[in-house]
């Protein structure tokens, strides 16, 4: 009997060990989820990351990305986990997959996810506090849009509205393109796709916060519709039959009102068979749109806070919900913090200012935003101009245009059909208007550009201390995320061309500024001084000795320029400016690799185009 108590005792703090150690997690490496690029995926990703960590001993990651990419991503075993599978909005990639045995759906995350057209609740009864009047009293059903139109006035299209339709490539922007059409309202307002989530929220909050009118189509839950009081017009009411049949087939068959969306949860078929007790917990996730949407108001009055802290606010304060989740052993893990980091930065230590960023931003928008709505309609309509004067061109025109540019830079026989031959080969891949769109916002974008840039390189060739003040801003202009400073352009001008030609604009000028700079301080002196000597005015010595000296360093700036503006294109389509752009982006949403390619090589030949003739003509300059 002591020999067994002793023995006890010294296996005791192993036993102890072994009941307290987290358990085995069941896979070896790290766990990806899809990281889609809305709030509420953020948050249920990062309350099942913490439950995993913290509950099972799992390592998590996260693969940023959009909706379609991700979900190929989920069927190859790239992302083991998307947390939400819309099924109305990828009904046909999502059930190709699932007949393939590539994924599948682990349940219910939430049932009642909602959609629908929205507009400001002041349009419709006003607002006494912010001194906004009811524009348009009477609208409650999308049958009184026609009417409404000029309320809605597109900027680009001033005889019709402007409508906001889904993401561009989700499936409810394609049968919000069919309920358009099918309400008849295509004819008094335009299809208006905005490329990404982020600048369709930005476009809604700028609008609303200056008080102006906006039709857009939405989804909940979200921090926008929480954010903002907006109201859902009314539609046919929906019936699952009349549904089915509009969706099979729009042209002949009456629309409904969007269904409730089953939003579920995600999962790659062979990690599910790796990891059954990883997979019976996602089995057993559920939540509903009131309590995701209270997890995402809890972000909007915590601004500070991210995704990780509303799902460590759900686990704190909703145990009687995510308890029943997992097993009590798994549970107690997670109340005791047992994967809780421990090596964070102190957060005493930590400073924020991004609320009086945001709070300065939202007044800036309230009382300047007349102002630059109308500088946005100066730059619009020298877009619009260039555009309707490249469009009005007869194609042939065009290429004998580039033919006759091409030999007077070149020089060469072969020259004009080289030229010709590219822009040729854009119309045979049937993307000339799209083309002429891109063509249109790149020569303005270049021309703003050399408007700016070739003063600024003079200047800082005239001043070094000015190039030691202006080279970190030239170098932060072009390493910044360009949605960083398209936020503030989109709130302030709205999606489309006019915020495409900004970012063109800040990414493209640098290159010109810095070259103008060079190629000047590059002019021997004794040039200078010998036009001084001759009695040349600054200004003469300038134009007369230096510029056209400098001319091969300048047209090198010029051509980096245009390059970086036709690079521009793809960011562009992300907050709604239309042309080639817009044909790559909807190529990756949909993942129709054929159509981005042709959009793609569209873009390599006319960059081919600009890169030739400039190289050519600096050349020419440097003989």
């Amino acid at each position: 009997m002591l020999r067994l108590l002793a023995l006890l005792f010294a296996l005791w703090p192993a036993l102890a060990l072994a009941q307290s150690a987290p358990p085995q997690c069941g896979v070896e490496q790290p766990i990806v989820f899809g990281g889609l690029d809305w709030d509420s995926n953020a948050f249920h990703t990062e309350v099942a990351r913490l439950i995993l960590e913290e509950g099972y001993g799992c390592e998590t990651d996260v693969l940023p990305g959009t909706l379609l990419p991700l979900l190929t991503g989920l069927g190859r075993g790239d992302v083991d986990v998307i947390m939400e599978v819309w099924l109305d909005n990828v009904t046909e990639p999502w059930n190709e997959a699932l007949a393939r045995g590539d994924v599948v759906s682990l349940g219910t995350n939430y049932p009642d996810a909602v959609q629908g057209w929205y507009v400001p609740r002041y349009l419709i009864e006003g607002d006494e506090a912010r001194g906004i009047e009811a524009k348009a009293p009477g609208l409650t059903h999308v049958r009184d849009l026609p009417r409404h139109k000029k309320l809605f006035r597109d900027p680009e299209v001033p005889e019709k509205g402007r409508f906001y339709n889904c993401i561009l490539g989700w499936n409810c922007e394609v049968m919000n393109t069919a309920k358009l059409a099918a309400y008849g309202l295509d004819a008094h307002y335009t299809n208006f796709r905005p490329g990404t989530g982020a600048a369709l929220a930005a476009a809604i909050a700028g609008a609303y916060e200056r008080g102006e009118p906006i039709l857009t189509y939405y989804w909940g839950p979200t921090w926008v519709l929480g954010a903002f009081d907006l109201v859902k017009l009314d539609e046919p009411p929906y019936e699952k039959e009349k549904w089915i049949a509009f969706s099979k087939d729009p042209e002949t068959n009456p629309p409904t009102a969007y269904p409730q969306v089953e939003v579920v949860v995600g999962a790659n078929a062979s990690f599910a068979r790796k990891a059954p007790d990883i997979a019976r917990f996602l089995t057993a996730y559920e939540s509903s749109n009131a309590l995701t949407s209270e997890a995402l108001a809890y972000l909007r009055e915590n601004r500070q806070a991210n995704s990780r802290d509303a799902a460590r606010h759900f686990i704190e304060t909703h145990d009687d919900i995510w308890q029943a989740w997992v097993s009590p052993e798994v549970a107690a893990r997670i109340e005791g913090g047992a994967g809780a980091a421990t090596a964070a930065f102190p957060a005493s230590l930590q400073v924020s200012f991004a609320e009086p960023v945001n709070e300065a931003m939202r007044a800036f928008v309230r009382n300047y935003g007349d102002t630059f709505e109308r500088i946005s309609g100066w730059l619009l309509a020298l877009i619009l101009g260039a555009e309707a004067l490249l469009a009005a061109l007869p194609w042939w025109l065009l290429l004998l245009l580039a033919a006759a540019i091409g030999y007077h830079a070149l020089r060469r026989w072969y020259a004009p059909f080289l030229f010709a031959g590219l822009l040729f080969g854009v119309g045979a891949l049937g993307l000339w208007e799209l083309a002429i769109q891109t063509l249109a916002l790149t020569v303005v974008s270049v021309s703003f550009a050399v408007l700016l840039g070739l003063p600024a390189g003079i200047g800082l060739s005239r001043s070094a201390r000015a190039r030691q003040a202006v080279s970190p801003v030239l170098d932060a202009m072009q390493t910044l995320p360009s949605f960083v400073y398209l936020i503030p352009a989109l709130m302030l001008f709205g999606l489309g061309k006019v915020p495409a030609l900004f970012a063109t604009l800040i990414y493209a000028v640098p290159p010109l500024i810095r070259l103008t700079d060079l190629g000047l301080r590059q002019v021997e002196s004794r040039f200078k001084e010998a036009a001084a000597d001759l009695g040349a005015t600054r200004w003469q010595r300038l134009v007369d000795i230096e510029l056209p000296l400098a001319l091969p360093t300048l047209m090198a700036g010029l051509n980096q320029t245009i390059m970086m503006a036709l690079s521009m294109v793809v960011i562009a389509s992300m907050i709604g400016a239309r042309g080639l752009g817009e044909e790559v982006l909807l190529g990756i949403q949909r993942l129709d690799i054929g159509r981005g390619l042709a959009a793609g090589l569209a873009i390599v030949l006319l960059a081919i185009l600009f890169d030739r003739i400039t190289q050519a003509y600096g050349k020419g300059a440097a003989k």
